[in-house]
């Protein structure tokens, strides 16, 4: 009878379908806020390195300190608010946090408080490489599209062919200090403009200074002549990039 009770009194300490209380792992924290991601509310990601150590505000009132890696943010379309995409080094995983739950954030390479982290992601954004790479091919689009689309006619990028294209931007942009190396090491990971947007692009860069169209139709010939054959859309492109430019 004894030992009968014993065993009752246990079971009545075993949540039903789960494990004794005693063996159940504690409540984790969520370090993250939940956040909404529809589409008409954020600007799209932009990548970024930064290494900060932040304050998260907890669903239960309480804080959490500890560093995180961030590696991308998306800003809401007012940019008066970011979701930062970064490992957390206290977690050892991937979350997403909400610049509205950070209650302090330090920004551990310069050692400096960060007030406006929209503003302050939005300003290493555009002082990173990337940042300048996005401008770059902003400010150029029509001309990238062109190359682009002729250097990739045969369906191959060579090493040659970008060194070219990276060489031309480099001299046009000026806003920044991109490097020819790592204009070109980026334009392999840039899709293939389709035919429509050749074609309208053309038809833009058709409103250009002479001389300025003179050198595009130069360089996209010396794209050609690094092909030992022409087995590819290059002779088409070409007689349509003349009659446009050169006409």
């Amino acid at each position: 009878m004894l030992l009968w009770l014993l065993g009752a009194r246990r079971s009545r300490r075993r949540p039903r379908g789960g494990q004794p209380l005693a063996e159940q792992p504690p409540a984790e924290k969520s370090f993250a806020a939940p956040t909404s991601f529809d589409l008409g509310l954020w600007q799209p990601d932009r990548p970024i390195n930064l290494l900060l150590e932040v304050d998260h505000l907890q669903v239960d009132g309480t804080t959490l300190r500890g560093e995180i890696r961030v590696k991308r943010y998306r800003l809401s379309q007012q940019g008066d608010q970011a979701i930062l995409g970064a490992h957390c080094q206290l977690l050892k995983r991937f979350l997403d946090f909400n610049s509205q739950s950070l209650q302090r954030c330090l920004d551990l390479q310069s050692g400096e408080w960060i007030d406006d982290l929209p503003a302050f992601l939005e300003a290493s954004h555009a002082a990173s490489q990337q940042g300048q790479l996005d401008r770059l091919y902003q400010s150029h689009q029509d001309e990238l599209t062109v190359l682009l689309y002729v250097g990739r006619a045969d369906g191959v990028l060579q090493r040659r062919e970008k060194e070219l294209i990276a060489h031309y931007l480099a001299g046009r942009f000026t806003g920044g200090s991109l490097q020819v190396e790592e204009i070109a090491r980026d334009l392999a990971w840039k899709p293939v403009p389709n035919r429509d947007d050749f074609r309208l692009a053309i038809q833009r860069l058709a409103l250009l200074d002479a001389s300025q169209k003179d050198q595009i139709v130069q360089l996209c010939r010396q794209l050609i002549e690094v092909k030992e054959t022409l087995d590819g859309d290059e002779e088409a492109s070409m007689a349509e990039l003349i009659s446009l430019l050169q006409p």
